[in-house]
């Protein structure tokens, strides 16, 4: 587990589907699938660390403005679950895309580590996520965990 305060201010976040970058003012970049913060990399030399965030957020937010369809799934995704639950919702909603009842049952019901989330909030998230595979196809473009929501500077 990293220590964020241990590599200077924060310059940056890109969230994306259920992983998020930090990037910091040493030149760290740090990575969080769900399970804390770890170390992924170090800014290119050629680079500061502002300059590789810029690149970055501007790269995924080009991407999103191609995929609206995407960004607006992402978006919900995000308001519907935390960082450590992303995982979990995104992952049965892609098994399950017709299935809103089965993605409910398997991320929201029960007991521990679950989504506080009703039927038709999944039900929503679910055809959001058709939509974007529809536009994903048509596109030719993927929707892998990298596809990106940027946030809050």
């Amino acid at each position: 587990m990293a220590k964020l305060s241990a590599h200077g201010a924060i310059i940056g976040t890109v969230e994306y589907v259920t992983r998020a970058k930090r990037y910091m003012s040493d030149g760290v970049i740090l990575k969080n699938d769900g399970m804390g913060w770890k170390l992924y990399g170090k800014v290119k030399s050629h680079l500061t660390p502002a300059e590789a965030y810029q690149h970055a957020r501007d790269k995924l937010a080009a991407r999103l403005a191609a995929l609206p369809e995407l960004a607006a799934y992402i978006a919900e995704l995000h308001a519907m679950a935390g960082q450590c639950k992303r995982w979990k919702l995104h992952t049965a909603v892609t098994m399950m895309p017709d299935d809103a009842d089965g993605v409910w049952s398997e991320a929201c019901d029960g007991y521990g580590d679950n989504v506080h989330a009703d039927v038709g909030d999944v039900a929503k998230l679910c055809a959001l996520y058709r939509a974007a595979e529809r536009a994903r196809v048509l596109y030719g473009a993927t929707l892998a965990p990298d596809a990106s929501r940027v946030i809050g500077d």
